[in-house]
């Protein structure tokens, strides 16, 4: 399965599947102008601006009126409401029910965050594809034997430990406490794939912060 990661850190999240959908679209416009001719439906996870920049929001909706708009928060939709996005363009999903959106077949599954956030399971030309990004746990999903893995592997205990033990700065003490509360650690991830991969699915880590990693491991 075709995809490209435009952007997948705490400062802007895009990802392009199969040239026609994009996984969130929480960078510059400048940044994806030149994939979104292709493109035919934007997914949205969750409202944090990393995620869902209303400027950009604003001038696809004004280029490229026609894309249509796949959500499970109430918050974000509003948001896209506001940068001008037509209703009719916006599908507001409920969790756990199966779309078939005539190019691919889609469906959410909560995620455990601090903003409503849905994962995104999604089928195209027999293969499927899951994108799980700012997450505490995936112990409420299950995706047996997909054809690619898009999941979030933000820190490492170790290192994330080891940090919070020689801290002396509130701030990050705040940004280190709320991190294990909110988003999914190397080893978290790593048992969620063994646990669900087959033999010929391909996997991609997201959402890594470098703080967190030593290099890129």
């Amino acid at each position: 399965m075709k995809y490209n990661i435009i952007s997948s850190s705490s400062s802007g999240n895009s990802i392009i599947i199969e040239d026609i959908m994009l996984l969130d679209a929480g960078v510059s416009y400048s940044k994806l102008k030149q994939y979104l001719k292709n493109i035919k439906l934007i997914f949205i996870s969750h409202s944090h601006k990393d995620h869902l920049n209303p400027t950009t929001i604003k001038h696809i909706a004004f280029e490229y009126p026609t894309i249509k708009y796949i959500c499970g928060s109430i918050e974000a939709i509003g948001i896209i409401k506001e940068c001008g996005v037509k209703p009719k363009n916006i599908y507001f999903l409920k969790p756990y029910k199966k779309y078939d959106l005539g190019l691919l077949k889609v469906k959410l599954e909560e995620l455990i965050h601090d903003k409503h956030n849905c994962a995104l399971k999604w089928e195209y030309k027999g293969k499927k594809g899951i994108y799980m990004v700012d997450t505490a746990s995936t112990n409420n999903i299950v995706a047996k034997n997909y054809d690619l893995y898009l999941i979030e592997a933000n820190y490492k205990e170790k290192e994330l430990k080891k940090h919070r033990k020689e801290c002396e700065d509130p701030n990050k003490l705040y940004y280190f406490d709320r991190v294990v509360k909110s988003h999914l650690s190397y080893e978290n991830a790593n048992t969620f794939l063994i646990e669900n991969m087959g033999k010929n699915s391909v996997y991609e880590y997201i959402h890594k912060s470098n703080y967190n990693f030593k290099g890129d491991e």
